[in-house]
């Protein structure tokens, strides 16, 4: 027990070096809260233009459900790990797939993401182009889509700190849940198209879904190795968070039992 005390003493009042360096981001801190604030409303339409060169209005996906994710292709590991999350969605419900719900991933990097790299990205994942579109816009087209999404991108020289999230869009056009992390399970994006009844936008936000948010900003670019970190200026206010509470619950009951031992 003692040794419990220690830790969580330590873990509130160590001053960790990341803590010193560098603090949470507001941009980042804000995100949250835009990203939240943009379910259930209905999305605007937008004009892009896919894979194969073909532009379109994603208007065109209004009449079922679909599914929304940002990347941009040369996002060296986490933009690939959503996708592949998207694909084992299609995996573990292939009739349904293109039946009762469509996927459009979208770049917001058009400078460097045309029809011809999507189409190689996009080639990873699936087959089914008509179904599973990989598309961009105009910079004012993806900045507008963004914003109504309440999806965060920054761009960190040669790549980008970002959200990691994908969005399910019901048949009406109206944003049903948010997707937070980068390896969720496929029943994660499947119940809120299946059952869009079970999602409300007033739903209390529990600790489970706060710590599967923190994932949004776990990782960020470091441009002196070229790889992603953990980011624990993210992670420790999540930490802190839980251990204070817990601490001070401990620190009561070991008074309470110290002074009903003295009786």
């Amino acid at each position: 027990m003692k040794f419990l005390y220690l830790f969580l003493a330590f873990l509130i009042y160590y001053p960790f070096p990341s803590l010193a360096v560098e603090q949470p981001r507001p941009e980042q801190q804000a995100s949250l809260t835009k990203s939240e604030d943009a379910v259930g409303k209905k999305i605007g339409d937008y004009r892009l233009i896919d894979q194969d060169g073909r532009e379109f209005n994603t208007s065109e996906f209004i009449s079922r459900p679909f599914v929304v994710s940002f990347i941009y292709t040369s996002c060296t590991y986490i933009c690939g790990t959503i996708t592949q999350s998207l694909s084992n969605v299609v995996k573990e419900r292939p009739g349904g797939f293109g039946k009762d719900f469509n996927i459009l991933t979208v770049s917001f990097n058009p400078e460097s993401d045309t029809p011809a790299r999507l189409k190689e990205f996009g080639s990873g994942f699936t087959k089914e182009f008509t179904k599973w579109r990989f598309a961009t816009g105009s910079k004012e087209t993806i900045a507008r889509m963004t914003q109504d999404f309440g999806f965060f991108y920054k761009k960190e020289g040669n790549h980008f700190q970002h959200m990691n999230m994908v969005s399910v869009i019901g048949a009406k056009g109206n944003i049903i849940t948010h997707v937070y992390g980068t390896e969720f399970k496929p029943k994660e994006v499947l119940n809120p198209i299946y059952y869009p009844e079970r999602f409300s936008k007033d739903e209390k936000i529990g600790l489970s879904k706060l710590i599967d948010k923190v994932v949004l900003f776990c990782y960020k670019y470091d441009p002196s190795t070229d790889t992603y970190r953990v980011d624990y200026t993210m992670l420790m206010p999540l930490i802190l968070g839980i251990a204070a509470p817990l601490f001070i619950i401990l620190m009561v009951a070991h008074l309470f039992r110290g002074s009903r031992d003295h009786f």
